[in-house]
């Protein structure tokens, strides 16, 4: 003869079914969530927007910049709208001097990046292609010599403004 199942075992069953629940809505939620920030990191700075470019030390090549939090690297190429405002902030262990190499002339504001986490900017007005550079200063005395392996990377960095 069967027996009916107990209270007990039929709100374990639903307490069961509500956890499986909401673990799929924290995995969707999840998934949308690395969905954004992949296309935040991955697209161009909006018409009128603003892009950042950051600048580290590191053990190899010295130091490297990134765009929009994306991979460190010596050499940089990328596309953004007219009106972008690029925003470099200097976190290496020296300053750097923003210098533009090529392109249609622009006013930079605050190039001379003097101490850790400052920044200069630039607002890219017209559509071209634009080159930008560094000159590293020696490192700050309370950083000491840090240790790096190789050649120092020199800096360079390609916009095309669209």
């Amino acid at each position: 003869m069967a027996t009916a199942p107990s209270r007990r075992h039929l709100a374990n069953s639903r307490n069961e079914g509500e956890i499986k629940q909401r673990q799929q809505r924290i995995r969707g939620a999840a998934l949308a969530l690395a969905v954004l920030a992949t296309l935040a990191i991955t697209s161009a700075a909006p018409a009128g927007g603003t892009g950042t470019i950051a600048i580290r030390h590191q053990m190899r090549g010295c130091h490297a910049w990134s765009f929009n939090s994306g991979p460190f690297k010596p050499s940089l190429s990328i596309s953004v709208s007219t009106g972008t405002v690029l925003r470099f902030t200097n976190n290496d262990v020296m300053p750097h001097k923003l210098v533009q190499a090529a392109g249609p002339k622009l006013r930079l504001v605050h190039p001379t990046m003097s101490k850790m986490a400052s920044s200069a900017s630039v607002k890219l007005t017209q559509k071209g292609v634009y080159r930008f550079t560094t000159k590293p200063g020696a490192d700050y005395a309370w950083a000491g010599s840090p240790k790096t392996v190789g050649e120092d990377n020199v800096l360079h960095l390609m916009v095309r403004v669209k």
